[in-house]
């Protein structure tokens, strides 16, 4: 028995490189040093900014990241250390300030001594894209991954690019508040991929017909299913996707004229209801007034605290799921 795998990953070696050399790598309209688009996007707050600057001005050692280099196209790849690089990136470009104070205000013996800091990095040169996305997967240094990152990680993975593919056309739908007829998710949710979540679970609640309990976990465990190329089918692929695409394009025409839903609702209440719209084949009809006032009556009898239909619910918790669609449909 052997301790190593049959084709384990090319060697890597530390190495180091300044923080100007991260700027030049990092610049222009086509640069060297690039994150992929597997990885999330830039998520850390101006504490930990702070904090991280912070250690540059105590002359603390700069260490972490990994770099994949394609030796074909010259290209770096990023594959841990995002928000570190990013960091001393936009301070040394001016889009972030330290205790108020911008790069370009310092001195300039203290500028070039920033330039010249050095960053020590782990090496590696021509891995593959799913070495990469291996690496990726299982060695984090920052935040811990949320599942809708997990998610949009796999790039390959067919639910990630039905999703995806959903997203071009809902996108806005989902960021717009819901005073202007949209789902009202936050910037640093859609940061998260929390609404890769979202589409995936309405994917799964689409194909099985199964209400989408724990959203991320639910849409996590579809996508590994997708892993598969014949599980689900291609057919059932491409149905799940066509119904989510058509049921969210109802639900949008809903959420812009139904005042209980322009008010602001939570994300499981939506979740809920959509459920609701699928099951009863409401979505499969022309909306029209009578339809958006008879959901504007229901949500109004079942989100409203002084209700027995509230307390209902409440009881009834994510174990009652069938009870909740019939308590919806008989109000409705």
């Amino acid at each position: 028995m052997s301790f190593f795998v049959d084709e384990p990953h090319p060697n890597s070696e530390t190495t180091k490189m300044s923080l100007s050399e991260i700027l030049n790598r990092m610049s222009g309209d086509d640069p060297e040093l690039r994150v992929p688009d597997y990885q999330r996007e830039y998520v850390w707050s101006k504490k930990q900014q702070e904090g991280y600057l912070e250690s540059l001005s105590k002359n603390m050692p700069l260490f972490g990241p990994v770099v994949n280099i394609d030796t074909r196209t010259g290209i770096q790849w990023i594959m841990d250390g995002q928000n570190r690089i990013e960091t001393i990136r936009r301070f040394l470009s001016g889009e972030l300030k330290y205790k108020g104070i911008s790069f370009d205000e310092l001195p300039d013996n203290e500028k070039r001594r920033i330039k010249n800091m050095k960053m020590s990095y782990t090496e590696t040169r021509d891995w593959s894209r799913e070495q990469c996305q291996d690496f990726f997967m299982r060695i984090q240094g920052g935040e811990k991954l949320k599942d809708g990152e997990l998610i949009h990680a796999r790039t390959d993975n067919e639910l990630t690019k039905s999703i995806q593919h959903i997203l071009t056309y809902f996108k806005d739908f989902l960021e717009n508040k819901a005073s202007n007829g949209g789902l009202g998710f936050t910037q640093k949710y859609m940061y998260r991929y929390g609404h890769y979540e979202i589409i995936g679970t309405l994917i799964h609640m689409v194909r099985t017909n199964e209400y989408p309990l724990r959203p991320g976990k639910t849409a996590l465990k579809e996508c590994v299913l997708w892993d598969d190329e014949n599980t689900p089918t291609r057919s059932q692929r491409e149905t799940a996707t066509a119904e989510t695409k058509e049921l969210l394009h109802k639900y949008s025409q809903i959420a812009d004229n139904v005042a209980r839903l322009k008010q602001g609702v939570k994300k499981e209440e939506h979740l809920r209801l959509m459920y609701f719209i699928y099951k009863s084949g409401i979505w499969k009809e022309a909306m029209n007034e009578t339809i958006y006032n008879r959901i504007d009556t229901l949500l109004n009898r079942v989100l409203n605290k002084d209700n027995p239909e509230y307390d209902q619910i409440t009881l009834f918790g994510t174990g009652g799921v069938e009870q909740i669609y019939e308590l919806y449909s008989s109000i409705y």
